[in-house]
């Protein structure tokens, strides 16, 4: 395992001990001391409830925050609604609803169309996932960590216990809040990285298995905690655990998906910052010895060669990667370029770069830019229509 990785397996491993310590006598179903309860829930009870909202949520930001908001207020007496979460009012889970309304229509009528149809859509709706995941790790993940908080704040150390005095000190929330939202975040980037999935898959039939599977894990966590909290919660810290393995990967893939949709977008703003000098692209495979999908920009070195300079976590200091020597082309592509070593797909361009292929030819000393099989369907296909309206006797004949 990678150094990188290894971080958040560490902080999880000591989330996971705390989590066992707590939720064993529940889980054994045991009489302790007399134990304080919150808001009708033993602290075990109000801990596994909150891992498994925060789990939930970061599965499918706006589901989870909408579904989460309309339980409580219905749940809620009427003369406390009022004084619920920002979360629980209406107002805020009938906007969800409302959008969710729109994403199931454009995946329904969706479905019946060419995929290439359905992309701006998918694109836009990447951008709405990131835009809740940032309202619930900014304003609901912390409510829910410090009702956890509260809750293990109710529970009353032995005295005779070692470290007691310390343990009585110290403030729940001091780590519940950071690794509640920790949690959050590792889990909502895997979540995440089916939207990339489903925007670079021509296919609409994988797109809706891609969203049943991700939906599927969500109702599984759900059904699990109706079984029964601690064991809603265990799974809960599986599936966390799970994601602190795939997230560097899946941070990689929501950097290139974020990018490549802004671009397809948004395509005036990105055409200013085309550099074909120094375009922006992105490895496949283990190109350079560097892992798949990882950004930075294709320059020609002092000596000629190329090399690829990138950013670890966008912050560090500029890493430069020679690439290996060999002859090199452009394929235009439908919506974005890519360089081949060869015959092998080696890095790919963002949609910026769709139009310049020539000037990167000629700048990076590439052999040739070349129509990728699909650009040269797609040129006969418009050459064919072209000459059909216009009435051309060889079309004609």
């Amino acid at each position: 395992m990678k150094p990188s990785q290894l971080e958040p397996m560490k902080l999880l491993m000591i989330l996971l001990a705390t989590l066992a310590g707590l939720l064993a006598p529940l889980a054994a179903e045991e009489e302790a001391a007399p134990i304080s309860v919150t808001e009708n829930h033993l602290p075990g009870v109000a801990l596994a409830q909150g891992i498994t909202e925060i789990t939930g949520v970061a599965i499918s930001p706006l589901l989870g925050v909408s579904g989460v908001g309309a339980y409580q207020y219905f749940q809620a007496d009427a003369s406390i609604r009022d004084d619920l979460p920002w979360y629980c009012q209406p107002w805020a889970w009938g906007t969800g609803f409302a959008l969710l309304a729109m994403i199931f229509l454009k995946d329904t009528l969706g479905a019946a169309a060419p995929g290439i149809l359905k992309k701006p859509f998918d694109m836009a709706e990447l951008f709405e996932n990131k835009a809740s995941a940032l309202v619930a790790s900014a304003a609901f993940v912390p409510l829910v960590a410090r009702e956890m908080s509260e809750g293990m704040e109710k529970v009353e150390v032995p005295a005779g216990m070692v470290g007691h005095e310390m343990m009585a000190a110290i403030d729940p929330s001091w780590f519940m809040v950071p690794m509640s939202i920790l949690a959050f975040a590792l889990v909502f980037v895997c979540s995440h990285a089916i939207n990339v999935l489903i925007i670079l898959s021509p296919f609409s039939l994988v797109d809706s298995m891609l969203k049943l599977a991700r939906f599927g894990v969500l109702i599984a966590v759900g059904v699990m905690y109706l079984i029964a909290p601690w064991l809603g919660a265990a799974f809960c810290v599986i599936l966390i655990l799970i994601a602190a393995w795939l997230a560097p990967s899946a941070l990689r893939l929501m950097i290139f998906g974020t990018r490549f949709a802004g671009d397809v977008l948004l395509p005036w703003r990105a055409e200013k910052t085309a550099t074909p000098e120094s375009p922006h692209v992105f490895t496949l495979g283990e190109t350079g010895g560097l892992p798949s999908r990882t950004g930075g920009r294709l320059v020609a070195g002092a000596n000629g060669n190329l090399e690829f300079r990138y950013r670890r976590f966008l912050l560090m200091p500029e890493t430069v990667v020679p690439l290996p020597e060999g002859e090199r082309h452009i394929a235009k592509g439908l919506i974005s370029p890519a360089v081949f070593s060869g015959e092998e797909k080696q890095l790919l361009l963002l949609p910026r770069y769709r139009g310049r292929e020539e000037a990167i030819v000629e700048i990076l000393s590439f052999r040739e830019a070349r129509d990728h099989s699909l650009a040269k369907g797609w040129k006969a296909a418009k050459a064919w229509i072209f000459n059909a309206f216009r009435g051309n006797p060889r079309v004609a004949g």
